[in-house]
This record gives structure tokens, sequence and C-alpha cells, in this order.
């Protein structure tokens, strides 16, 4: 059942795009489309839940991008896709109509699309790809109300420092590259020389906290919050913040091959869930401590990487 990865991962990218380029002309029809995608995506995401489909294709030469859901993919995309039009569907009674609706649920709709392909990615090529593309739609989503300075000062800041943390894939998938790993497969990590391995494995794990918002990056998401209200329930709720600890329960097996990465994950996830856990405790905004909050839960989840528990 390719069909139903082809929808989940293809529908809303394709309305996305439409609702881009069509902009204020498509203000009008754009939350409905939004909801309507999102809900044959939420179908979609059950049907490959229940018949576990895959699919590649040829980017570089030897090199395919993968796509496949598995047992741990098949809970993230029913996730993913469930919060997504949840939130969506709120954002289309939330958001003015004298907004840019076109605009704002294209970028939505990309998004969650860019965070399907992250969850359901087989190799360091299309994990890169899908990775970096959520990392620009989030820097247009937080920044969306780009006439307020102090909100894209906030995007840039968030940008900036997530993107700084990237480049730990590039450095993982030149280790993988280098240590031939097959077609850069996530699997195949585990299976490199010590060296490229403990490379491989740094760069992922340098990635995964950036973008989970643990230390020493929590400070990204709290910034964040400049952004319209869906937008900030969507990062941090099923998506963005929490597609660094899935990678890390994704790539576990590398993780406990080597001697160090186990360990020193897990004391970053027990400081993150203590330290921001009594900053979430000290707010007085409600977003702030959400923020706050997300990234000492988002701790638990980072030891149990870090300890080997990925039930």
């Amino acid at each position: 059942m390719t069909a139903a990865l082809g929808v989940l991962v293809g529908l809303p990218a394709a309305v996305g795009v439409v609702l881009l380029v069509s902009g204020r002309r498509a203000d009008a029809i754009a939350a409905p489309c939004a909801v309507a995608a999102l809900g044959l995506a939420l179908v979609a995401a059950v049907v490959a839940a229940v018949t576990r489909p895959s699919a590649s294709v040829p980017m570089l030469p030897g090199i395919p991008a993968g796509l496949a859901v598995d047992g741990l993919s098949s809970a993230a995309v029913i996730t993913v896709t469930a919060v997504a039009a949840v939130v969506v569907l709120f954002a289309s009674a939330e958001l003015g109509v004298e907004e840019a609706r076109g605009r704002f649920f294209g970028l939505l709709l990309l998004f969650a699309a860019a965070m399907l392909v992250t969850v359901t990615a087989t190799d360091l090529f299309a994990l890169l790809l899908a990775w970096e593309a959520m990392g620009a739609l989030s820097y247009a989503l937080i920044g969306y109300w780009w006439r307020d300075a102090h909100r894209v000062r906030s995007a840039t800041l968030a940008f900036v420092t997530t993107r700084a943390a990237d480049l730990g894939l590039y450095l993982a998938a030149g280790a993988a590259l280098a240590g031939s790993v097959g077609a850069l497969q996530l699997s195949g990590l585990s299976s490199l020389e010590g060296g490229w391995r403990d490379a491989a494995v740094a760069g992922v794990v340098v990635a995964a906290l950036g973008k989970s918002a643990q230390l020493p990056f929590s400070f990204w998401l709290s910034h964040a919050m400049a952004g319209p209200v869906p937008v900030s329930a969507l990062l941090h709720s099923a998506t963005m913040v929490a597609a660094g600890g899935y990678l890390l329960v994704r790539i576990e097996p590398a993780i406990a091959a080597t001697v160090w990465a186990g360990p020193i994950l897990a004391w970053i996830g027990v400081a993150t869930a203590l330290l921001l856990g009594a900053v979430a405790f000290h707010q007085s905004d409600l977003k702030q401590l959400l923020a706050a909050s997300t990234c000492s839960q988002m701790g638990f989840i980072v030891l149990a990487a870090g300890v080997g528990s990925v039930s």
C-alpha cells in the first residue's frame, strides 16, 4: 500500500505549495483545504500504520532516498497528522480573516509534510532534506507577523540556533559515507567502524539535542513562542521539538554501540528535565510555561534513549 504513503506525505505538501503560490487569492479557501488535506492524511496514516508500506527513489548515484512505516514510525505518523489536523482546525477559527491565510496554512501544511518525511525517513539523505525544510519553515512560521521586529528577531534566533546544531547531521552523513555504510541507512550506523561510528553518532546527537531544545540549546524554544498560537502548538506538541527525541530512539542501536553516547544523553536529559522543570514553575506567561515544561518532558525521552529504554 505505497499509495497510502504517497497520500500521507504528498497530499499536505501539494496542497501547501498550491496555497503558497496562490497567496492572498486563496485566503477564502485556505482553511477548508488545509483541514481536508490533513483529514485525508490522517486516514492515510492509519492505513499506513496497518499496512507498513515503504518506498525508495534514486537521488544520487548509488544513494536512494527511502521512506517506510514500521513499528516506531506507525505511532509517529498517526500522532503527527492527528495533532496537525487539530491545530489547523483551531487555526481556521483563531486566525483573523484579514490575515494572509493562504500563506499561513500553506506553511503549516508544508511543515507537517516535512515532519512526516522526517519520521518515515530510512536514510540520512531523506532525513536531511526534511530536517532542513522543517527548520526553514519554522523560521517562516515563527516570523509570520514579519512587520513586528521582535517576532522576526525571535524567529532568527530560533533558526540560527537549530541550524547550528543541525550541522551535526552533515557530520553524520559525511562519516557514514566515509565509513561506507550502505546508502546512508540509519539502520547501518551501528555497523560503521569505530571512529566513523562515533563521529556519526556524535553528529546525530548534537542535531537531535538542538531540535528537541535540550541543554545547552533550550533557550530557542522560549523565543519560538513569539509566533502565532497555532505555530507554538504545532512546533512543541508533536512535531519539531519531538523530532530530536524521536531520532535518538530511531538510532538507539548505534547509540548502544558506543561507550559514551548513552551516558551523555542520560545526563543531559536529566539535567534538562530538572532545570527546565524549575524554570516552568517560575513562569507567569502560559506559553512560556508550556515551552519550559516541553523542554523538561523531552528530557525524559532523551534520558530513555540514553539508557536504551526504547519501548
